[in-house]
């Protein structure tokens, strides 16, 4: 099952996320796409790190989601990807048209149809 939660900037979807992953009982891997550019980033990188379980397996990828996505999978496993938004703001920014469309392809070639 695929479960898209959307909303603005610091509207709970992360909050929301984590506990629907608690509530799961599944083993849980967190993808993290966030990078610790500046100091409000860290912050909230931080912050996030706080508020999850320990046991949770931590991935930290900003631009190779759909690589990472398909080596985790498994059965009876949940991953939580945290960020949609921040990982295509990472594609932007490497100012790498081809790199976009490779990686935006590959997501969408990932993704259950």
């Amino acid at each position: 099952m695929l479960q898209l939660i959307l909303g603005g900037a610091r509207s709970g979807k992360s909050r929301l996320a984590e506990q629907t992953a608690k509530e799961s009982e599944l083993s849980v891997v967190y993808i993290a796409t966030a990078q610790a550019l500046d100091e409000e980033m860290q912050q909230r990188i931080q912050h996030h790190q706080q508020q999850r379980p320990s046991h949770w397996q931590l991935c930290e990828e900003p631009i190779f989601l759909a690589d990472q996505l398909l080596q985790l999978d498994q059965e009876n496993q949940l991953i939580l990807v945290d960020c949609l938004t921040l990982w295509l703001t990472n594609l932007l920014l490497a100012e790498d048209t081809a790199l976009q469309q490779q990686q935006t392809e590959k997501l969408l070639k990932v993704l259950p149809q």
